[in-house]
């Protein structure tokens, strides 16, 4: 039961390739609708950006009021996808998905990827664009990824470091590039094991409480580091108060995160 994580571009190529690994696979493929339509029970609506695409709006700068908005839509977002993935056997197909899965064991990590005069030439097949126009769209998409990334993850987008494997379609037809990947993950280095499983669980259940800590009042705006045990249903909290009074903080983490389902014991720590 592979987990793939596959980058979404500016054309359609991507869902082709997806589609055929899935057909391969018998794996069903997961998009960024159905992510968002999931972490509507974690108040994805809240933040106001359930409804946009992100690579269609610039990045926030350093002081940017809408920032804490952005990251809390991030925090729920890790949360519904880790619901959706916590079986195995899926494709997210996303703009960034193995930045938001980087904790997750044995994903394959993807990059769709071609020339930017070929996918020029593509887009202005699939619309009414014109050569300047469509270099522009695709250019103004790649920088705002980019953008996106850096200010999310701290990563560098374009590092092949964050890929397992990268896809040039421009010498690759989607049957041959979906029947690579099928048989790149059926070797035993992309298998999920019990030590795997276990850790998707434990990061499932950590997710579901940085959440629940992000959308309270009393909790909200705490930069935490949550990690969770979901064989004993012991959560640790680390981190820093926002505001002075540490014991009263400890207290208010604690009450919110107390009787959430899998929760047995709660230990916060290091806040000062």
């Amino acid at each position: 039961m592979p987990l793939i994580t596959m980058t979404r571009g500016s054309l359609s190529a991507s869902r082709e390739v997806a589609e055929k690994v899935c057909r391969e696979l018998g794996s069903r493929t997961i998009t960024r609708e159905e992510i968002i339509e999931h972490a509507s029970q974690y108040g994805v609506d809240e933040t106001g950006l359930a409804g946009k695409d992100l690579m269609a709006m610039e990045p926030p700068g350093m002081w940017d009021r809408h920032a804490a908005q952005r990251r809390l839509y991030l925090t729920f977002l890790r949360a519904s996808l880790m619901d959706l993935i916590a079986d195995g056997n899926v494709v997210y197909l996303g703009h960034m998905g193995q930045f938001v899965l980087s904790k997750v064991p044995k994903v394959f990590r993807i990059r769709v990827d071609s020339s930017i005069a070929y996918r020029v030439h593509s887009l202005m097949k699939g619309s009414k664009l014109s050569e300047v126009d469509a270099r522009d769209y695709i250019e103004k998409i790649d920088d705002r990824r980019r953008s996106w990334a850096k200010f999310l993850y701290g990563v560098d987008y374009d590092d092949p470091q964050h890929y397992d494997m990268i896809l040039n379609l421009e010498r690759l037809s989607f049957e041959s590039a979906g029947e690579i990947v099928a048989c790149a993950v059926r070797r035993p280095d992309w298998e999920q094991n019990e030590e795997s499983l276990q850790t998707i669980q434990n990061l499932r259940l950590a997710t579901h409480v940085q959440a629940r800590l992000a959308r309270s009042p009393r909790t909200r705006g705490m930069e935490l580091d949550v990690d969770a045990d979901t064989r004993t249903g012991h959560v640790k909290v680390r981190g820093m108060s926002t505001l002075v009074g540490a014991r009263t903080w400890k207290s208010d983490i604690s009450t919110v995160i107390q009787g959430m389902p899998g929760v047995n014991s709660v230990d916060v720590r290091d806040l000062r």
